[in-house]
């Protein structure tokens, strides 16, 4: 499945649930999502990225605000979507200040006070075109659109993408 949002193309890989047994809240990395980036082809501008992300077990069906900006990960059954939401700059010790950075949102909907949780594998290709702006960072987020804590992290490539 393949979309483009504002000039940039995404392919979903795949998204998988990877844990057998569900995942105690205590057992939950704080830090997460985790992702990498790689450059995808030696010349040209695209990406593979990776994101491993805890989720919790229960999820109510989601709604997104904006449907334009999301790419479904589960088949369209309404649970999981990868949001683009373009370029944002972002306070980091990488480069001495603000980093420009190109911004995905993992999204999902689930109540407060979840106490088990699905750890999940997804990978996307993403490809820009001259429209889409330079960045030299990704930024991936967890975005709950329930409660009011989201987590992100910020990587980075060794080019501009």
């Amino acid at each position: 499945m393949s979309k483009t949002i504002n000039g940039v193309t995404i392919t979903l890989n795949f998204c998988n649930k990877i844990n057998c047994a569900p995942i105690p809240l205590n057992q939950v990395s704080a830090g997460t999502p985790l992702a990498n980036i790689y450059k995808t082809t030696a010349t040209g501008n695209t990406y593979t990225v990776n994101i491993v992300s805890h989720v919790p077990v229960n999820l109510n069906i989601d709604t997104p605000p904006n449907p334009d900006e999301v790419i479904s990960l589960d088949n369209n059954a309404g649970y999981l979507y990868l949001a683009y939401k373009g370029l944002q700059k972002v306070n980091t010790p990488i480069n001495q200040g603000k980093v420009n950075c190109r911004t995905f949102w993992f999204e999902f909907n689930a109540n407060d006070g979840a106490t088990q949780f699905d750890l999940y594998h997804t990978q996307f290709v993403y490809s820009t075109d001259g429209s889409a702006g330079s960045a030299e960072a990704i930024l991936v987020q967890e975005r709950n659109d329930d409660p009011e804590t989201d987590r992100g992290t910020v990587f980075t490539t060794r080019g501009n993408g």
